[in-house]
């Protein structure tokens, strides 16, 4: 029954985190209407995943210490991908929150490093950061069944 479980929070999961991306890269930014939608399917996916409640505070948490950056920094980081890991956190829990957003942080990293040396953006560009959300969330979902 949890396999069940886990098939259908990723077929709710994985399209709404890629039309965050999509949304993200072609607007840099997401409407939101978009965000309340994504995040109200993103919440229901998380019901059918074992995430115990403390696992899902700390997921949260790691949301609001983003949301207060992004307050803090003039969204250096957006609000809205605040919100996404805020919502993640509570769906997915702790240990998958950090692991993605920890993922998502490199590949921007690598991203943005690349773009710098290219000479195609400065310091103070702005880049999606959500495309990277999914790019984490995809290589943890790769990870997790191969180890």
């Amino acid at each position: 029954m949890e396999s069940l479980g886990r098939m259908v929070r990723e077929l709710c999961a994985v399209p709404t985190l890629l039309w965050l991306a999509l949304q993200d890269k072609r607007h840099l930014g997401v409407m939101p209407c978009g965000l309340l939608i994504a995040s109200i399917c993103l919440l229901v996916s998380g019901q059918f995943g074992a995430v115990s409640r403390q696992s899902a505070l700390g997921g949260v948490m790691i949301g609001a210490v983003l949301m207060m950056f992004a307050y803090f920094s003039k969204e250096a980081i957006g609000m809205a991908d605040a919100v996404i890991v805020l919502v993640c956190g509570a769906a997915f829990g702790l240990l998958e929150t950090v692991m993605f957003t920890f993922l998502a942080t490199l590949y921007a990293g690598i991203y943005s490093g690349i773009l710098l040396l290219a000479k195609k953006a400065g310091k103070k560009s702005r880049i999606p950061f959500l495309p990277f959300l999914f790019l984490g969330y995809i290589t943890m979902r790769v990870m997790e069944r191969c180890i």
